[in-house]
């Protein structure tokens, strides 16, 4: 009975799914989820999103309402002449108060735009380049974000793998102290032989301490960007990679700083037409409705209710200049963004061009260090054999042993400085997959 629950459970360990580890993609999406400076770009594009149906809504007709209350100390007042009709007539004449002292008004108007030499329209495509260029901010942010997270993923890969290396040397130096002691027992080496190496442990205990730290300190760096321990992600993420050509065409597609740059340069002609429509003509209607006392007929003190309306028109004739100026600082705007186009592309060329190098001298900086690896082994063999013969020193054997462990050191370093150029590269082409 026992061995068939034994069987049993057996079989439910191996149906039961095991926990999968986080990829990169997801620990970038939450990265950028929960970042303060991203959720700050979205809330902006919000806010541009209603200021731009605000400027919609302004070419719409308004209501507004209003009342007013005048005081006047006199009234006018009519005289009527006497009157002659006939010979040894007369009618005397008479005057009388018009208006009142006492003035009061509410009313109710409704206005309609009808044409603003585009300022309007304008206006609302102006707030739709704000709005692109808030989403390109908004992209940028999220590349940063990734870069951030990636970075110190690899970091902390390179600290691990320092970390392995490092306990790789002082379990071979533990065994040669072991050995060591067997012979010191039986009066084969010197003390100084076993102190040596001791020294050697500590020193090597004393770098594994440091490296802890730093691990630590990258594992808190790394929660902090995403939320997530990063020892729960993928283990052997590696970051993809493209030629040059390609890269570089891709960078001037699709980097959301160019795209800024035009979206810019496209807001800069909204403003010169926004310019140029002020020294238009501007056309209205409007129509009103009036409550007041005296009212129209001021003969009459008393509440009249009427409706007036028409159209407005207005434009400016002479400013010295100024439209002209306005014009031009706008063009010159326009020709500092295209300078800072050309500028961007150039400077970025060249940090293309440098990373790509780099990469390459990395790659065969790394073919370099195997190489060494392989001296190093073939080097240890022969120093333990000279050692057991006595032919050389216990220190000569110690710095074989360090030597190696330095170039398995430097091999992940290389391998670390690999995957942060290509992080760097994909950066600066501004395509990261996974802030999408």
């Amino acid at each position: 009975m026992k061995k068939v629950l034994f069987f049993l459970l057996y079989c439910a360990l191996l149906i039961l799914p095991l926990e999968a580890e986080i990829s990169m993609k997801e620990a970038v999406q939450k990265g950028i989820e929960i970042n303060a400076v991203y959720q700050n770009h979205l809330l902006e594009s919000r806010s541009i999103e209603l200021a731009k149906k605000t400027a919609l809504l302004k070419k719409r007709f308004n209501v507004d309402s209003g009342g007013a209350y005048l005081f006047k100390s006199q009234q006018m007042e009519i005289v009527l002449p006497d009157m002659n009709p006939a010979p040894g007539v007369v009618i005397p004449g008479a005057g009388m108060l018009a208006g009142a002292k006492h003035n009061y008004d509410l009313k109710l108007s409704l206005s309609q735009p009808l044409y603003t030499g585009g300022i309007l329209s304008s206006a609302v495509k102006l707030e739709t380049v704000r709005l692109a260029v808030e989403k390109n901010r908004t992209r940028l942010s999220q590349i940063e974000i990734a870069a951030e997270i990636k970075t110190s993923y690899f970091n902390y890969r390179l600290l691990q793998n320092r970390l392995v290396s490092l306990d790789s040397l002082l379990k071979q130096l533990s065994l040669h102290q072991e050995r060591l002691q067997n012979y010191f027992r039986e009066e084969l080496i010197k003390k100084s032989d076993l102190l040596e190496t001791e020294a050697r442990i500590q020193e090597q205990l004393l770098n594994r301490r440091d490296l802890l730290n730093l691990i630590e300190k990258e594992k808190i760096n790394f929660k902090t960007l995403c939320g997530f321990d990063i020892s729960e992600v993928e283990k052997n993420y590696s970051e993809k990679e493209n030629a040059f050509t390609r890269v570089f065409a891709e960078f001037k597609a699709a980097h959301p700083v160019l795209k800024t740059l035009a979206e810019q340069t496209k807001g800069l002609k909204i403003r010169e037409t926004m310019i140029k429509g002020e020294y238009m003509p501007r056309v209205g209607s409007f129509a009103e409705i009036h409550y007041g006392k005296p009212g129209i007929d001021f003969f009459k003190n008393e509440w009249s209710l009427y409706f007036q309306g028409g159209f407005s028109i207005s434009f400016k004739i002479f400013d010295w200049g100024r439209l002209k100026r306005q014009v031009q600082i706008v063009r010159y705007g326009a020709e500092k963004l295209e300078n800072e186009q050309a500028d961007f592309i150039k400077m970025a060329e060249k940090r293309f061009r440098q990373l790509y190098a780099a990469k390459k001298s990395a790659e065969e900086k790394l073919e370099t260090v195997k190489k060494l690896l392989q001296i190093a082994a073939e080097d240890i063999d022969l120093k333990k054999e000279l050692l057991d013969e006595q032919q050389i020193a216990n220190i000569d054997y110690l710095g074989a042993l360090t030597r190696r462990e330095g170039y398995l050191s430097r091999q992940n370093t290389i391998r670390a400085q690999l995957e942060l150029i290509k992080v760097n590269i994909t950066r600066l082409t501004g395509l990261f997959e996974e802030a999408k």
